[in-house]
């Protein structure tokens, strides 16, 4: 028989989990599942609500936000080992961009309204989740500020 690969064993060998203790990624799984979405289609739709969050395990996902009379604009390209949906963690619970596949992706599906349950239950795990998505969140926020200010120079 081959091995089959749960949740857990995806989670643990993500950057993203590297520091989670083996309780918090047994707590992190039981809330997990695998998915599959083909190019063009939608992981997470903005202003939609917002109950999860993808660990990608192949594929690419664009991260967008679309302006009227300009159509969708994009924020990050999300590729292998990556995260795409923060909304999840802070109220409304309303998703603040698009997430879009640019390829087939497998991605493995974290329920938000899951793992809120667990982390109030763990504050451990809470400080764990936390700070790994406040780092995700300043480096993306660092490269836009860099989009931004080519723009910027390029129009000077």
């Amino acid at each position: 028989m081959g091995n089959i690969r749960t949740v857990k064993d995806f989670l643990a060998e993500a950057a993203f989990f590297q520091d989670m203790e083996e309780r918090h990624l047994e707590l992190l799984s039981g809330c997990g599942k695998i998915m599959h979405f083909k190019a063009g289609d939608f992981l997470l739709k903005e202003d939609s609500e917002a109950n999860s969050f993808y660990l990608i395990l192949k594929g690419e996902v664009v991260v967008e936000s679309y302006m009227p009379a300009k159509g969708p604009m994009m924020v990050a390209k999300v590729g292998v080992g990556n995260i795409t949906g923060f909304s999840w963690l802070f109220p409304p619970y309303r998703n603040q961009f698009d997430s879009r596949a640019l390829t087939k992706v497998t991605a493995i599906h974290l329920d938000g309204k899951c793992l809120r349950g667990k982390a109030e239950g763990n504050h451990d795990l809470g400080y764990m989740l936390m700070k790994e998505f406040a780092q995700i969140m300043l480096q993306r926020m660092q490269d836009n500020r860099r989009r931004i200010l080519d723009i910027y120079s390029r129009e000077q």
